[in-house]
């Protein structure tokens, strides 16, 4: 089921304070108008009651789809925590999680984002049944060729579902900063397909770049670049 809870908020434009409901959860099986709430970013949106400004709250939400067996956590960063420490804290949980379910239980597939954008990224990917391991592969393979346009530490790449053809894969250059969008970068379908059909061969050579819930090419290469 769905989870809603009362929060008391500060409008960040005229600092008015106003208890309002929130989402903590969506099951978009029983629910499915909370997806398009939050596909068209209106999900745990707040209209402040003395200025009339508009705003959006990114709290923890969980975003399970029964349908395509799927459970999303989207946990956003914060000044007091870090993508390290809820990688880390997801991780350690999850674990657990996976330990205590009984041995006949298949458990669900659960993934971790840090942002809305990758969220609904996310969505689309799985309901046009895409290999998100190999879309994070060919992102790398785009970041690592092209690192001066599209270097990592500045700029996210999105798949965008709906604008992709049967020919070619449609990325968007997204700001991090700024979060606007800029430029689209298309890449063969051909090629993607060629990359599946090396993944159903050899699985485990993407789950080990790519390993746990949070699959994120942008990710790797920042930490890489660290280690470096």
């Amino acid at each position: 089921m769905s989870k809603s809870k009362t929060f008391n908020i500060k409008c960040p434009s005229c600092g008015t304070q106003q208890d309002v409901e929130l989402y903590e959860a969506v099951n978009v099986a029983v629910e499915p108008e909370l997806k398009q709430a939050l596909l068209e970013n209106r999900l745990n949106r707040v209209g402040c009651t003395d200025c009339d400004a508009s705003f959006r709250v990114d709290m923890p939400l969980l975003y399970s789809d029964p349908k395509h067996n799927i459970l999303i956590h989207w946990i956003p960063e914060t000044e007091t925590l870090t993508r390290e420490q809820i990688i880390e804290d997801f991780d350690q949980s999850l674990e657990q999680i996976n330990e205590m379910l009984p041995a006949d239980i298949t458990a669900p597939n659960v993934r971790l984002v840090l942002t809305r954008v990758e969220l609904v990224e996310l969505i689309f990917m799985i309901e046009a049944e895409l290999n998100e391991r190999v879309v994070e592969y060919v992102k790398y393979s785009i970041h690592t060729r092209n690192m001066e346009k599209v270097d990592p530490k500045r700029f996210r790449l999105l798949l965008n579902v709906q604008d992709s053809s049967d020919e070619e894969l449609c990325f968007v250059i997204q700001d991090v900063e700024s979060q606007k969008l800029g430029k689209e970068l298309r890449y063969g379908r051909a090629a993607y397909q060629s990359m599946c059909g090396l993944y159903n061969e050899a699985p485990e050579e993407f789950t080990e770049m790519f390993p746990g819930p949070c699959i994120s090419a942008r990710n790797l290469l920042i930490d890489d670049s660290v280690e470096a």
